[in-house]
């Protein structure tokens, strides 16, 4: 009986001794984070690090609506002010606030970079300039009822897998009587390798073309209907390519 208990004694001993270890390895850790981060040439590194950031996003800006910077900007900025933050506060006392300003920074410099990184990938890019068309204009209800809005391979470098885009159909003699109330287009996707598409558009309307995995080139043909006598233009207002 007694050796059983003076097994059970060891065995108890060594846990504790166990535990023991991994706290004062613990503790250790925790000391040299703590050594670092106070240490004066380490409050530079949050600030260096959000200004990478800063200037590669600034390299390789890409195109489209400043909307969808929204969350980049806000990460950005967030890990600048806290990084300048622990930068300024040049004889810290409290571990706890120089590190909370430290994490803060960092994390929110990664969640910036991810941010930017997606509107790289899948964010909208404008392509409005980059629209030709073929045809002549103005358009009419007889001899001239059609033409055709191109996209070629260039501006399509950025894979997305969508194409939205708005039309204004203007009447071409705006002295007279508008055309518009009686005016409508269908529109077509005529794609090489994408499942045809048509809708119609008022003027002014905005349709959105599925272009599949990945376009060569964009073809979409146009076909005015309008009142008798009625002399049209059209014109892309807005072309966005983007990912559903």
């Amino acid at each position: 009986m007694t050796r059983q208990g003076g097994q059970g004694d060891g065995d108890v001993h060594n846990s504790a001794a166990a535990h023991g270890d991994h706290s004062i390895a613990a503790n250790d850790i925790k000391n040299v984070i703590i050594k670092w981060v106070m240490h004066p040439s380490a409050r530079w590194v949050p600030l260096l690090l959000a200004c990478t950031g800063l200037v590669i996003a600034g390299s390789t800006w890409p195109d489209g609506p400043a909307s969808q910077y929204t969350l980049w900007g806000v990460l950005a900025g967030l890990a600048v002010a806290t990084a300048a933050a622990r930068v300024l506060n040049r004889r810290p006392r409290d571990a706890r606030v120089v590190g909370a300003l430290s994490l803060v920074s960092v994390l929110a410099a990664v969640g910036a970079w991810l941010a930017f990184q997606n509107v790289l990938t899948h964010g909208e890019i404008d392509v409005t300039g980059q629209i030709r068309t073929e045809g002549t204009q103005p358009l009419d209800d007889t001899t001239h009822r059609s033409l055709s809005l191109l996209l070629d391979a260039s501006a399509l470098k950025e894979p997305r897998n969508a194409l939205r885009l708005t039309l204004a159909i203007d009447d071409h003699i705006t002295a007279g009587p508008t055309c518009l109330p009686d005016t409508h287009a269908t529109v077509s996707l005529l794609t090489s390798g994408v499942a045809a598409q048509t809708t119609a558009v008022r003027p002014g309307g905005t349709v959105d073309f599925d272009l599949g995995a990945r376009a060569g080139s964009v073809r979409i043909g146009l076909t005015l209907h309008t009142g008798r006598g009625c002399r049209m233009d059209v014109r892309a207002t807005d072309a966005v390519l983007h990912d559903r």
